[in-house]
């Protein structure tokens, strides 16, 4: 069954998303994401919010997320259980002679996850955890700017919460969860 779903996953392909009207039927089951996916998404890419992407099996749309640049911002509570090794996003591979430069930064480049959805018949199949592990591959890879992390705000909603997802995908709250907020912002260290 391992193999199968390894053999099934390598097969997809990404490419940048050009034709907004594959997604009309794109459906994720979660009905805020849907709506954004087929209606707003559009405006986002044509206003340089993001660059969009689409994930395919055998010409079927399985996956659609988008990226954008960040920065991250730690507070002291962060910073110390990143040097303790207690955050479970993992303790960032910094060599002793930089140490001390890398805690004082008020910030941190990082890539944004700025959405990623699976089609609903699609989802628990692991697409969402191959696409996160492909997007860290591609951030340890290029060369355009630096980058120390991956940052999402993850949907948490009373309809649906990726929270537990990105947790599992080796994010870490970067924040308390807000009553007036749908999202629950979340980071991952690319290098540990």
């Amino acid at each position: 069954m391992e193999n199968r779903l390894k053999e099934h996953l390598g097969k997809i392909e990404i490419s940048p998303l050009k034709d907004f009207q594959c997604l009309k039927s794109f459906c994720s089951g979660v009905k805020s994401m849907d709506s954004f996916i087929q209606n707003d998404f559009k405006l986002s890419i044509e206003h340089h919010y993001c660059t969009a992407y689409i994930a395919k099996l055998n010409d079927e749309i399985v996956a659609v997320f988008a990226l954008s640049f960040d920065s991250l911002d730690l507070d002291s509570i962060d910073k110390e259980e990143l040097q303790l090794g207690i955050s479970s996003t993992g303790t960032p591979s910094i060599d002793w002679n930089y140490k001390d430069t890398f805690y004082s930064k008020p910030r941190y480049p990082a890539l944004d996850i700025a959405y990623l959805a699976v089609q609903e018949k699609w989802r628990n199949k692991h697409i969402g955890r191959f696409l996160i592990e492909m997007i860290v591959k591609q951030a340890r890879t290029q060369t355009l700017a630096g980058c120390q992390f991956i940052t999402v705000e993850a949907l948490a909603t009373s309809e649906y919460s990726a929270v537990g997802f990105y947790e599992r995908c080796g994010f870490t709250p970067n924040e308390a969860p807000k009553p007036y907020k749908d999202t629950l912002r979340m980071y991952r260290t690319l290098y540990t």
